[in-house]
Formats: structure tokens, sequence, C-alpha cells
């Protein structure tokens, strides 16, 4: 690694951990630090500058920016929550191979985006097509993963990511609380009667934040709506929004009304990962990768797990995490390098021992599965392929869903069809535009 990709990376970090408008270390003091020269550090300082991270105030110092986080930087490799489960032997590796690039849990945005399902097909229209990309990488790849991970990604014709992990939706329970409850453990065979009338026999002794961690807020919603069997967009269809369709609609109307059954509406768990492996939540809708939350919040019990219920879907609602590449920022032969880091055994195995989710390599998923875990018994059991559910092909459309979620959620049930309804024409509108909109390269 050269001084100046290790002044980028050590000035980089020191900035992701400061809040905006918090002062850097002067030059000189980083200079001595990394005993060299004054001009390489301010070089480097000036760099990020006009990258937008970093501000320099005459005769006051360097500053961190506002909204640095939200900055596209081409060497970023931007991680989420993703960066978290990697070891440090993983993240040394990383740098050995990869010494230009820098990782990162705080940008949202990166020349490599490592991302939830859901964000990358938000963006895709920033993302290379990675179709023969992983084809040429991994010419044995039908045998070697989970090709049916890679459905969700592929968008008229293209591949815009490639899976590292995944899970179909689990609902971890606490068995002290059914039991306290008089309440039967739940069963992946159930049915939404079966489901329902857990709930109600928890609610007779428990409030509603302390039952499930559902609320009005996006992620719980759309998972229920998928297993109820709604969805929000399908891209294969020629009116591909579903938002006002009546198994959406219908769906809705199950949640809102269990929402103000138990009343959730208000009253919801703010920290239910937390609350759930303290003993204080007796259902958890989750995935595989849960298990890593409720052991960062020092759970000291063996959940139980299911399959989420069958309450009237087809598709199993699955969450992911894949890798995608900005456009026009690296080589073919870069892009192929990074993909069999990501997917190599060592770093797979490791996803799969610390439970994170499913690995995308089947030897390593294989390798790493504990069949005395209810989860793993649960999984492994039947991998199904995911369903298009809730895959948004737009940013400005899956920002404007989520956040239109909770609106739609507390409103009287009588209000939900009529608010569907305005969101779908929203979605449709802008749908239909950006389908007009002539391609890079077609004549307007």
């Amino acid at each position: 690694m050269g001084i100046l990709t290790e002044l980028n990376d050590y000035i980089l970090t020191m900035a992701e951990g400061m809040a905006p408008g918090e002062k850097l270390p002067g030059a000189r003091q980083i200079a001595e630090r990394f005993s060299c020269s004054l001009p390489r550090v301010q070089a480097v300082l000036d760099a990020l500058e006009q990258c937008g991270v970093v501000v320099g105030r005459p005769r006051s110092g360097t500053f961190v920016r506002e909204g640095f986080r939200d900055r596209v930087l081409p060497r970023n490799t931007a991680c989420a929550k993703f960066l978290n489960v990697l070891s440090e032997t993983q993240k040394k590796r990383f740098r050995r191979s990869f010494p230009d690039m820098h990782l990162s849990g705080v940008f949202h945005s990166g020349g490599v985006e490592i991302l939830s399902s859901f964000t990358i097909l938000a963006r895709q229209g920033n993302y290379e097509d990675l179709s023969a990309i992983f084809a040429e990488t991994f010419p044995d790849a039908e045998k070697r993963f989970y090709l049916d991970s890679c459905l969700p990604f592929r968008t008229e014709g293209r591949l815009c990511a490639v899976p590292l992990i995944f899970s179909p939706q689990l609902l971890w329970y606490d068995p002290e609380l059914f039991r306290r409850a008089g309440a039967p453990l739940p069963e992946s065979t159930w049915g939404e009667a079966g489901f329902f009338a857990a709930l109600r026999a928890l609610h007779r002794t428990l409030s509603g934040r302390r039952i499930i961690n559902y609320s009005p807020g996006f992620a719980p919603w759309i998972g229920f709506v998928i297993a109820a069997g709604g969805g929000l967009f399908d891209g294969s269809l020629p009116d591909p929004v579903l938002i006002d369709s009546p198994p959406t609609v219908k769906a809705c109307l199950k949640y809102v009304s269990l929402l103000r059954e138990l009343d959730l509406v208000e009253d919801f768990c703010p920290d239910p990962e937390a609350a759930f492996a303290q003993g204080n939540l007796a259902m958890f809708v989750g995935f595989r990768q849960s298990s890593c939350a409720f052991r960062e919040h020092g759970i000291d019990f063996v959940p139980g797990a299911v399959r989420m219920p069958d309450l009237g879907g087809r598709n199993s609602h699955q969450a992911a995490a894949g890798i995608a590449f900005r456009k026009g920022i690296f080589s073919k032969e870069e892009m192929k390098a990074q993909l069999k880091f990501w997917l190599s055994a060592p770093l797979q195995e490791e996803l799969g021992r610390n439970g994170y989710g499913i690995p995308f390599l089947r030897s390593a998923a294989l390798k790493t599965r504990n069949m005395e875990s209810p989860a793993d018994r649960a999984l492994f059991g039947r991998i199904s392929p995911p369903g298009p559910d809730c895959y948004i092909c737009s940013e400005e459309l899956g920002s404007l869903i989520t956040r239109s979620a909770s609106f739609i959620n507390t409103q009287p049930p009588g209000e939900i069809p009529r608010r569907l309804g305005q969101l779908a024409a929203t979605v449709r509108y802008i749908t239909e535009m950006k389908r007009q909109q002539p391609r890079k390269g077609q004549k307007k």
C-alpha cells in the first residue's frame, strides 16, 4: 500500500467516526504520524475536499463536511452493516488484495456497493451489467452457487448485482413467553388462522409491543404483505405496479386491522432486536442474519425459529445482500477480482459461521449449517426461489414507497384502498415516464 493510499484510508476512516463540522487533526500532525512530507498529506486532503468529504477553512483547519456520507467515491466500497460481520482477518485480506480500495460502513454509496437487494434494485440504473463477467469468472456457476438467488437482480436482460448472502423470512420466537401465555409454539405449517390465533392468545397477557415487531413502518409491512399474497412491483408484467391490486389491498387491510387490534399503530417497539434478545418480545419476524443482531444485544437464551407461516402468498420473501459496481469505474478484470474475493470459500464460510444469511456459495452454506439450530433446520429443509414481490427499479420510487408506508398504515381501514390507489397512480405515472425516456445513445 503506497503512502498516499494509506493516508487516504486513514483520513477517511477518521472522518467516518466524526460528526459533520468536527475538525480533523492538522496536516502537520498527520504527517508526523506517518513520517511523510506535509505536501503529501495536503494533497490527500485536497483530493478529499474536491470529493466533498472535508472542507478546508483558511487559518482554521480542515473539517468534516455536512452530508459527506452521500458522496460517491470511486475507490470506496460501501458495505453498510455488512462490514460489521467481517473479521479483521478478512478486512486485512481485502486491503492486501485491493490496496487502493477503502472499506466503509458509513458511506451510503461508492464505486462498489454491498447493500440490500431492495436498495440495489432501486439504484440498478447506476450499475454495470455483470451477466458476462459473472459467467466468465465462474464457468461452473450452476454447480457452485444458489443461482435462484440471482433472480431478483436480473432485470431487463441485465444482472445488476451478484448476491453474497440471502435468507428467506423466518419467524423467531421466545419459548418462555409462549409458555407463560399458555400459547402453542409457532409452527411453519400454520396458516393465517393459526398465526392470528397465536397473536391473540399472547395478547391476553402481553401488550402488543411485547408480542411481535410489527409497526406502521415499511420493513415489517412489506414482509406481511408479501406473505399474505400482495406485492409492490413486478417488472415482468405489462403493468408492473401491484400496489393497488386486489391481493395487495386485501393484505394491507389485514395488516392495518392487526396493528389496531394489537394497539401497534403508535405504541410499537422502537428497538425490537434488543427487546427480543432481552426476553421482552415474543416473536420477531426476520431472517437468518437476525441472529447476528441478537448476539450483539447479548441474547442469553436459545430462540426458536420456523419459516414464516403461509398467510396466503405464493412467493417466498427473501432478504439478500449483493455486490454491484458503478458504471465506468472498473475494468472487467478488476470486477472479476472483486467477485472472486467476495465469493471465495474463506469469506463465504465466515459469513455462514456467523449466521449472516445463507452464503451464496453452496459448499460454504452446507459446511457452515448447524442442524441443531432451529433456524437452520427451518431454512435448509427447503430453499425456495424468491418471488418478484417488492423490487422497485427506481431510487426515487423506493424512497416514495418506504415513506408512504407509515402514512398509509396509520389511516382508518376504510381509507386504505383509496390511499393505495393514490400511491399506485403516482408510481405508475413515474414508471411510465421513465420508460418513455430515451436510452443513452438513442435520439430524442
